[in-house]
């Protein structure tokens, strides 16, 4: 019933066009993590990676500002919990790689690259991976602040794995802020802001 009642206040919150109602995606947020925990106690661990994913999701791509440091960790626990399973442990690269992505977008690349070194040691086919790859490329971008290597990453990783717009919209933040720090301009932001198609080169 909690997840139900998370699924109508999300509902809402994105029924209302352009303008995302905060308090309903609060109340979306609290009901998941009610659900996810009573999801634990039961000990049903996709549920409750459901809810959780789902929280993380909504922190980051709704609040505002975003809690994008919450939605890391999230995103990080749920990896970790993956490997714990030999059915499940494939899916932690992709969780992995939206917790790098929510590292990036908080405009720290001091702890993208923490993370991406935890998550090095802890799955050792994360570096050989698209995502560990794609990760690493960001992550040194950010660090040199690199719009031409950003886009061209962007680009050849879109060319297999198509970006969904949550890994979209949190790249446009991280192309931004470099774009901010080395006086090149905002256009990407502006784009997004006024609702074009955004263009990651």
């Amino acid at each position: 019933m909690c997840k139900e009642i998370a699924e109508l206040y999300e509902t809402d919150s994105a029924a209302t066009g352009d303008h995302v109602d905060v308090n309903s995606t609060n109340l979306a947020i609290e009901n998941y993590e009610q659900a996810a925990e009573l999801f634990g106690m039961e000990d049903s661990k996709s549920q409750q990676s459901q809810c959780l994913a789902k929280v993380a999701e909504l922190s980051s791509a709704q609040l505002d500002p975003p809690d994008l440091g919450r939605a890391a960790h999230i995103y990080e626990d749920l990896g970790r919990g993956c490997l714990e399973s030999n059915l499940l442990k494939y899916n932690a690269k992709g969780y992995f790689l939206q917790a790098i992505f929510c590292f990036l977008a908080m405009g720290d690349s001091i702890a993208a690259q923490q993370a991406l070194q935890r998550y090095q040691s802890i799955d050792f086919t994360f570096s050989d991976s698209r995502e560990g790859k794609f990760c690493a490329a960001l992550t040194q971008c950010l660090e040199e602040f690199d719009t031409e290597g950003f886009a061209t990453a962007c680009f050849e990783y879109d060319r297999i794995s198509k970006l969904d717009p949550w890994k979209t919209t949190l790249l446009v933040k991280v192309k931004r802020s470099i774009e901010e720090q080395t006086d090149g301009g905002i256009a990407i932001g502006e784009h997004a802001e006024d609702g074009d198609d955004v263009d990651l080169t």
